[in-house]
């Protein structure tokens, strides 16, 4: 959402996206394919998101009491026009991946 509202604040000023200021959001929100220009966004797994936390949950709630841990989940890169001004449908299958 912020993305959304830092592409609104730019073209507030006269200045365009993806021309003069590239726009990249961070959350995969449904949101950002409706507005214009569509926004690109990295899209992170929330499922993996929810397994991994739960996991580590069910872990504490069990007695584990070992330091805390980084954990990582995959995550992958929706180019669009906030970017390239091109609709993500148009783009380089490789980069939707």
């Amino acid at each position: 959402m912020l993305a959304i509202g830092a592409m609104r604040a730019v073209q507030s000023r006269g200045l365009r996206v993806p021309q003069d200021v590239a726009v990249v959001g961070f959350d995969g929100i449904e949101e950002g394919r409706f507005v214009t220009p569509a926004l690109t966004t990295i899209a992170p797994d929330k499922e993996r998101i929810a397994e991994l936390a739960v996991t580590r949950l069910l872990q504490r709630v069990e007695g584990d009491q070992s330091p805390p841990v980084q954990l990582e989940a995959p995550w992958h890169l929706v180019v669009d026009e906030s970017t390239t001004g091109v609709p993500s449908e148009q783009a380089a299958p490789e980069a939707r991946e």
